[in-house]
């Protein structure tokens, strides 16, 4: 009977004991289960903020950067690649310094990591090309870990801060241009209301320098308007023949050439088409040909050459003028830059008119060029698109 019941009480702890084991291994499973589903949604996590991150940042424009606080490359768009002129892919993996070769660039990153505030900085880059990249840095943690990682999204400035360069210069040239002759028309006129207009001769003087003023703040306010026009619009474009149109400017700066005693001479061939806004078309010529006479000294000579080449229609205005010096030679399509300032403005210039020239052919898809040796003379060029049928 006692072995019975023994054997009874022995069979049912076994049970038990198997119970107990299957809902373990159950448990287990279970866990094996779980903790693989949230590896998994880890991994999708991190994947989506990778595509995340890859997609904005290779949308962005601008070039982003990743570094941990070391100064070592995670993560670099294709901006970044091109901007510092690495290889693709080779940026991660390397030190900052590597790939920028700013020192400045890294000093700033890895201080503002150690603040742990975000910033932002314009920075001169090395190299033979100066440029201004303007970077922002920001400093957040990854995960749970409290791992920081850094930010930088950098801007190439280095165009905007020539613009606004130049727009700084402009507006300070065109206060220059026109409180010259209105400092003149306000003396002139001071004068001849305290008295002057009684003594005819200083009067009839005085009146004549006024009118002249006035015509010259008529021609800078025309130049400047036509200008504006070609910087900010697209030109309207008509068919025209060329060759007639270069032969109409000759024809009506020919009596100045005759006054200067210079020659004016073409050589055109008999079919020049072309598709351009034929007003400025007829503005550059005018100018180049206009400066071509005024610098070239009596007895010389202005020759004007059109000419139809495979891609484009070639047209050059050379002269046996004064030249041009070589240091002048990359400023002369600047805005009120003049070589010779007593001159030019002797002349009438207004230091516009091969800025306009330069923008109204770039508008139009071509190109200005310019080949001088002083005192031997300039030869100024100009491109159009050949018209296609």
């Amino acid at each position: 009977m006692l072995l019975w019941i023994a054997t009874f009480l022995l069979a049912i702890a076994l049970i038990i004991a198997l119970m107990v084991l299957a809902r373990e291994r159950t448990t287990h499973s279970q866990i094996v289960q779980r903790l693989e589903e949230s590896r998994d949604r880890r991994k999708r996590k991190a994947l989506n903020y990778n595509l995340k991150l890859r997609a904005v940042s290779e949308t962005s424009g601008a070039a982003i950067v990743m570094v941990d606080t070391l100064g070592t490359v995670v993560h670099a768009n294709t901006t970044a690649e091109e901007m510092f002129d690495i290889a693709e892919g080779e940026m991660v993996g390397r030190p900052l310094i590597q790939c920028t070769l700013s020192n400045d660039l890294v000093q700033f990153a890895l201080e503002t990591a150690k603040r742990g505030k975000k910033a932002c900085r314009d920075l001169a880059m090395p190299g033979p090309g100066p440029r201004i990249l303007r970077v922002s840095v920001f400093v957040f943690e990854v995960g749970l870990s409290g791992k920081k990682e850094v930010l930088l999204v950098i801007v190439d400035i280095t165009e905007l801060r020539r613009l606004e360069t130049i727009r700084r210069d402009f507006v300070a040239n065109v206060s220059h241009e026109l409180r010259t002759p209105l400092t003149s028309i306000r003396a002139m006129a001071e004068t001849l209301q305290d008295g002057a207009m009684d003594n005819k001769e200083v009067a009839d003087r005085f009146l004549e320098t006024i009118i002249r003023e006035s015509d010259r703040l008529t021609r800078i306010s025309e130049d400047l308007l036509v200008l504006a026009d070609a910087t900010s619009n697209a030109p309207d474009k008509e068919d025209f023949e060329l060759a007639t149109l270069i032969n109409l400017v000759l024809d009506r700066l020919r009596p100045m050439a005759k006054e200067r005693q210079v020659v004016l001479e073409a050589h055109l061939l008999g079919h020049i088409p072309v598709r351009a806004n034929q007003d400025q078309i007829d503005q550059v010529l005018s100018n180049l040909v206009d400066n071509a006479i005024k610098y070239t000294s009596p007895g010389g000579k202005v020759f004007v050459e059109a000419k139809i080449e495979p891609d484009t229609i070639a047209v050059f205005v050379r002269d046996t003028g004064i030249g041009i010096l070589e240091e002048d030679l990359p400023r002369i399509f600047e805005r009120f830059y003049r070589v010779d300032k007593a001159r030019s403005r002797a002349s009438g210039g207004t230091g516009l008119g091969l800025s306009i020239v330069k923008n109204v052919i770039e508008a139009h898809g071509g190109e200005v060029t310019v080949a001088s040796e002083f005192n031997h003379g300039s030869t100024f060029g100009f491109t159009l698109p050949k018209v296609t049928s």
